[in-house]
């Protein structure tokens, strides 16, 4: 809201858009830009990736641990659709480890993808390349492990 004198006023409505779901002592939706703004009602969307493995107490107590550990979840959903993989895999499930690392579950199977800290550009767009290989041979990963810190360019993969 703005006052703009003589006598008027310029109002900026901003209605929040849901891009996931935090599992924690409920449901909770998360907006674009990381804020957790609501629960989860009946005829609000529920086919969102949802956020697991944070504990209550650490995410309610410290703002800062809040802050980055949601923008970075948004941000995989974002990096997910720039890196083409939204088309090709279902992002379903965000699990932050006790360490703060990533792993995704993607897929109708629930394939495991272990992204480990960030920067996760690079990573992601190794692990399409590692899709799109298997897809031409006509297999599915059982699991990616996208998370070598010493060889952070090599990619570990289990077929089905």
């Amino acid at each position: 809201m703005r006052r703009r004198l003589p006598g008027t006023w310029s109002l900026r409505i901003r209605e929040r858009v849901p891009v996931a779901v935090l599992a924690l002592e409920g449901a909770w939706l998360v907006a674009d830009d990381g804020v957790v703004f609501k629960p989860v009602e009946p005829g609000d969307p529920v086919d969102l990736p949802v956020i697991t493995g944070l504990e209550r107490v650490r995410l309610t107590s410290d703002r800062a641990y809040r802050t980055r550990i949601l923008l970075a979840a948004v941000a995989i959903l974002a990096e997910w659709r720039g890196a083409g993989l939204l088309r090709r895999e279902p992002l379903s499930e965000i699990h932050v480890e006790s360490d703060d690392a990533l792993t995704l579950r993607i897929g109708d199977d629930a394939t495991e993808v272990r992204l480990g800290a960030g920067p996760y550009r690079d990573k992601l767009a190794r692990l399409r390349r590692v899709l799109d290989e298997l897809g031409r041979r006509h297999a599915r990963p059982a699991y990616v492990y996208l998370d070598n810190v010493r060889r952070p360019d090599r990619v570990t993969v289990r077929v089905r």
